[in-house]
C-alpha cells in the first residue's frame, strides 16, 4: 500500500503561497551562500604569514578558518533543502487484530518508581489491544509489584550472564542489549512493538496514530517526536527543549519526505520482523542512530509522525545537561568514524548525504576550539589565518547573517507545535553555546579511542545542584581568550575584530560558569529558607 502521496497538493504542508515564500527565500538564501563563497574563496585571502614551502601552512590556516566559518552555512543549508520535502502524511488506520507490545526500560536507583507507575499506568490505558511489558534493569520488587496491579507485565535479565555480556548483542548495562534480551526471549510474540522512555507519559491514543503506517509492508519502524514537559522548571529545561524544535520539526519532517525518519531511542514503534532482519539492536552508546542507519542501509523505510504522541522530562542542571549531549555527541561521531562509511554507500544517495550531514552537528565543537587556537595564533604570534579586511567582510557576510536568522524564524511554522515553540528561543541560544566544549571533548575522546558506558539522565529530581568541576572546560577556553587579550598588549597584535571575538568567548564561556553558581546558590536559598519554615511551623 502506498500512501506516499506526493503529487497531491492536499498532501503538502505548505499552502502554494507559503511554498512560494519557502522558494524565494531559498533562492535569495543560496544566491547570498554563493555571492559570499566566490568572494570568501578569492586566493588573496590566503594570509601571507611565511615565505617559500613554509607557505603551504598559509593555506592550512585559511582552511581550518573556512571550516569554521562555513560549518554552520553548510548545517543550514541541510535545514533549508530538506524543508522543501515537507509534506502532510494523511492518518492512516491501523489494521485490527495485529499483535502489539508496549514496553519501556527501568533502571532502578536512577529512575524513581512513582514515575514508572505514571508511565505504565498510561501504557496500559493506550487504545489499541497490546501487552505492556516493564523490562527491569534491577529486578526490583517494587517494579514487580507494580507490574501486578497496573496490569503489565515484567521482565528483567539481571543476573542472568547469558544476557549480561561485555559488549555484542546483550551488552550489560546497556538500552539496547536490555532490548535485545527481552526480544530474545519475548520478541517472537508479537508483530509491532511500541518503546517508550520511563520518564515519557505516552497519549492515549499512541498506538493508534502510529500502528497505521505499517500497512506498507516496506516500513520498518515509525518515530514520533522527543517532547520535554518540564520547561518550567529550569533555564536548562527549557533551554534542551527549543535546542530540538527545529530537528523535530523541519529536519526530520523533512527526512520523512524522503521517506526516512532517524529512529529516536525515546518513543518510536518498530516492525518485529524488519528488527530481527537487521539482528536486532545495535550494541552501541547511541543505538538508537546506529539500529535506524543499519535499517536504511538494507532499504528498509521509516515514517515520522510530527505530532505530540508523548511528553517526557527534559534534563533540569547542567550535569544531566552535559552527560546527555556527551553522550549523544561521543555517539554520533563515533558512529561517523567507524561505521557510516559502509553504512552509507548501501543507503539511497538522498538519504546517505542528509545521514552524512546531519553527523557533522557536534563537530560544532571541533571548529570553535579550532578558532580558540586561531586567536592565540593571532594574539601571541601575530599569525594570522586570513588576509581579509574588516569593512568588505561585514558588507557580504552580514546580509548572509541577517538572511540566516530570517530562514531559522519563518520555518518556525514546520515545528511540531509551532503556536509555542517559535520566537527568539534564547534559552535554547544559550545552552547551545554552553555544549559546544562538551561536543569538544566528546570529539577528542572519539579520537583517543576512549570508551564511555551508557548514563542514564537521572529523571524525577528536578533542579540539582552542580558540581562546579563539570564547568571546567568553560573556565578553561574563557581564561585562554583572557590571557589573549593580555597577551596583546605587550605583543601589540590588537586588531579590533579579533578583541572582539576573543571578548565575546570569554564572556559566553564565563556566564555559563555564572549560571551554574547562580542557580546552586539559589538551591542553597531555596533549602535555608524551606528548612526556616519547617522550623516555624514545629514551633507553632
Amino acid at each position: 500500500m502506498k500512501f506516499f502521496r506526493r503529487k497531491t497538493p492536499s498532501t503538502f504542508q505548505f499552502t502554494p503561497w507559503q511554498r512560494f515564500i519557502f522558494w524565494l527565500l531559498l533562492t535569495v538564501g543560496v544566491g547570498l551562500i554563493v555571492a559570499f563563497g566566490s568572494w570568501w574563496f578569492q586566493p588573496q585571502h590566503v594570509p601571507g604569514n611565511f615565505r617559500g614551502i613554509l607557505h603551504a601552512l598559509d593555506f592550512g590556516l585559511f582552511g581550518l578558518l573556512s571550516y569554521i566559518i562555513w560549518h554552520q552555512i553548510i548545517m543550514d543549508l541541510l535545514l533549508w533543502s530538506v524543508s522543501g520535502k515537507v509534506f502532510r502524511l494523511p492518518p492512516i488506520a491501523p489494521q485490527s487484530g495485529k499483535r502489539v507490545a508496549f514496553i519501556t526500560t527501568f533502571v532502578p536507583g536512577k529512575e524513581p518508581i512513582e514515575m514508572l507507575a505514571e508511565t505504565v499506568r498510561a501504557m496500559v490505558a493506550a487504545d489499541y489491544p497490546h501487552d505492556t511489558w516493564v523490562l527491569d534493569e534491577g529486578n526490583d520488587p517494587s517494579a514487580a509489584a507494580l507490574c501486578r496491579r497496573l496490569g503489565a507485565k515484567h521482565f528483567s535479565r539481571h543476573q542472568i550472564a547469558r544476557y549480561n555480556t561485555l559488549d555484542g548483542r546483550f551488552s550489560a548495562k546497556t538500552k539496547g542489549g536490555n532490548h535485545n534480551s527481552w526480544y530474545h526471549t519475548f520478541g517472537h510474540q508479537y508483530e509491532f512493538v511500541a518503546q517508550i522512555d520511563t520518564d515519557f507519559i505516552p497519549k492515549r491514543h499512541f498506538l493508534t496514530r502510529t500502528l497505521g503506517y505499517f500497512n506498507d509492508s516496506r516500513v520498518a519502524f515509525v518515530g514520533t517526536p522527543q517532547v520535554y514537559g518540564n520547561l518550567s522548571e529550569s533555564l536548562i529545561a527549557k533551554g534542551a527543549a527549543q535546542q530540538t524544535y527545529s530537528f523535530y520539526g523541519p529536519i526530520l519532517r523533512g527526512f520523512s519526505g524522503h521517506n526516512t525518519s532517524l529512529l529516536i531511542g525515546a518513543n518510536h514503534v518498530i516492525r518485529v520482523a524488519a528488527l530481527a532482519d537487521i539482528n536486532f539492536y545495535r550494541a552501541h552508546l547511541t543505538e538508537d542512530l546506529l539500529t535506524g542507519m543499519t535499517f536504511h542501509s538494507r532499504r528498509w523505510t521509516s515514517v515520522y509522525v510530527p505530532e505530540i504522541l508523548a511528553v517526557g522530562e527534559g534534563p533540569t542542571s547542567w550535569e544531566a545537561y552535559f552527560n546527555q549531549q556527551m553522550r549523544w555527541a561521543f555517539g554520533c561521531i563515533d558512529i561517523l568514524f567507524h561505521h557510516s562509511s559502509k553504512l552509507l554507500r548501501r543507503m539511497k544517495r538522498p538519504q546517505a548525504v542528509h545521514y552524512f550531514l546531519l553527523q557533522q552537528h557536534y563537530f560544532n565543537g571541533l571548529a570553535l576550539a579550532v578558532a580558540n587556537v586561531l586567536l592565540a595564533l593571532y594574539f601571541f604570534f601575530g599569525i594570522n589565518a586570513s588576509a581579509m579586511n574588516l569593512l568588505p567582510l561585514a558588507l557580504i557576510y552580514g546580509p548572509l547573517l541577517l538572511w540566516q536568522g530570517l530562514m531559522a524564524s519563518w520555518l518556525q511554522r514546520l515545528n511540531v507545535d509551532p503556536k509555542t515553540e517559535r520566537g527568539l528561543l534564547l534559552p535554547g541560544k544559550f545552552v547551545s553555546l554552553a555544549a559546544w566544549p562538551v561536543y569538544f571533548l566528546a570529539f577528542v575522546g572519539v579520537v583517543r579511542g576512549k570508551r564511555i558506558s551508557y548514563q542514564v539522565t537521572p529523571k524525577g529530581v528536578g533542579e540539582t545542584a552542580t558540581s562546579l568541576k563539570i564547568f571546567l572546560p568553560h573556565i578553561l577556553f574563557g581564561t585562554l581568550t583572557v590571557i589573549d587579550v593580555v597577551a596583546s598588549i605587550y605583543t601589540h597584535h590588537q586588531a579590533a575584530i579579533m578583541i572582539f571575538w576573543a571578548a565575546l568567548n570569554t564572556v559566553s564561556m564565563y556566564l555559563v560558569v555564572g549560571h551554574g553558581l547562580l542557580q546552586n546558590l539559589r538551591l542553597i536559598a531555596r533549602r535555608k529558607l524551606s528548612r526556616f519554615r519547617f522550623s516555624k511551623a514545629v514551633q507553632t
